[in-house]
């Protein structure tokens, strides 16, 4: 019997693509886009390349299948890091930021409610999604009923909200996970 260990490799971060500049531009005629996005018209390759270099400045493929090829005088190096702080802020809103938790209890007075609805919104504002937890104890374990009203009450008065997926039952808690919804879905029970 073997005992071989697999090695895994971390996979390569795909790149982002870097748009044809310079030399790798090859068409005769181009659209060319000043530095400051004025129109300047259909000129020749070498016209383009003269024009960006006078300003010390790439000449860059800005959509390369037009006919003829749009290219843009712009600086190469600060358009892929904008490029790339882009791209990771569009991955850090895919994620839906952390997931912050709120408790609330089954015999909580009004102005605690209140609160706590305050800090779910305003976790909400900052682009997370909030786990709601309602602790039940001693004889609320058999009022689990009541336990999802009280937290569909307290979504309901939420604005933008919306449960995401169903409430879970453990033992001894409820919850559930809320997010902002461009269309506010009204929260579905588990049944």
């Amino acid at each position: 019997m073997s005992s071989r260990r697999r090695r895994y490799r971390a996979r390569p971060k795909p790149e982002l693509k870097k748009p044809p500049a310079n030399a790798a531009i090859t068409a005769s005629e181009v659209r060319l886009i000043g530095v400051e996005g004025e129109q300047l018209g259909v000129v020749t390759l070498e016209k383009a390349k003269e024009l960006a270099e006078a300003v010390d400045s790439d000449l860059v493929a800005v959509a390369q299948k037009a006919d003829p090829p749009v290219v843009r005088i712009m600086d190469l190096g600060k358009h892929m890091y904008e490029q790339r702080k882009k791209h990771a802020k569009q991955k850090s809103m895919s994620k839906g930021g952390e997931v912050k938790g709120v408790r609330i209890s089954f015999k909580i007075g009004a102005h605690d409610l209140q609160l706590r609805r305050e800090r779910a919104i305003r976790f909400l504002d900052e682009g997370h999604k909030v786990k709601l937890e309602m602790r039940l104890r001693g004889r609320e374990k058999g009022r689990a009923d009541m336990a999802r009203d009280k937290i569909l009450e307290f979504i309901k008065e939420i604005p933008g909200a919306a449960l995401e997926g169903n409430m879970s039952r453990a033992p001894n808690n409820i919850s559930a996970v809320i997010a902002r919804s461009k269309a506010a879905a009204p929260p579905k029970e588990d049944s």
